[in-house]
């Protein structure tokens, strides 16, 4: 018999942010972006009293690039995706032996096992790319008591 498992996912804010800021913070670009805003947020502890006024804005400017603003901004486009975008209508997901089919308001896509770039899986959610910057996010609890028989089955097929 067949393995196969249907769901529909509803993304909701909190899984949304918990992957943006993971996929984020845990690339090179958003490691050396976190690098760089504690090292100006240490210059400027260390150093206070050496720097102008200049000097000072542009190192607290720094220290909040990478570790407010730049998140901030991150989190406000994925709240707006969630109004606006194609994460406003639940995602159809059919896992099954050939692949996987992905069906939401933006069309239907049907992706085969060797497509699939990396897998992660956490106890909250799997996310699966196809490419290095973006991913499917599958939450634990909207796969109908199945997550870990659906996580397994994604691993096992990809090889991510």
């Amino acid at each position: 018999m067949e393995e196969r498992y249907e769901i529909d996912v509803q993304l909701d804010k909190k899984t949304l942010n918990r992957f943006l800021i993971r996929n984020n913070f845990l690339r090179a670009g958003g490691v050396a972006g976190l690098l760089i805003s504690i090292a100006a947020i240490l210059g400027l502890i260390v150093f206070w009293q050496e720097f102008s006024v200049a000097q000072r804005v542009i190192l607290i400017f720094l220290g909040a690039m990478f570790t407010l603003i730049q998140p901030f901004t991150l989190l406000l486009k994925g709240w707006n995706q969630l109004k606006n975008g194609t994460f406003r209508k639940p995602f159809h997901y059919i896992f099954a032996e050939e692949g996987m089919e992905v069906k939401n308001i933006a069309g239907t896509a049907q992706v085969e096992w060797k497509r699939i770039r990396k897998v992660i899986v956490t106890k909250e959610a799997m996310y699966i790319y196809m490419n290095s910057v973006s991913a499917l996010i599958v939450p634990a609890k909207e796969c109908d008591g199945k997550y870990a028989e659906i996580a397994t089955m994604v691993k096992t097929k990809s090889k991510g």
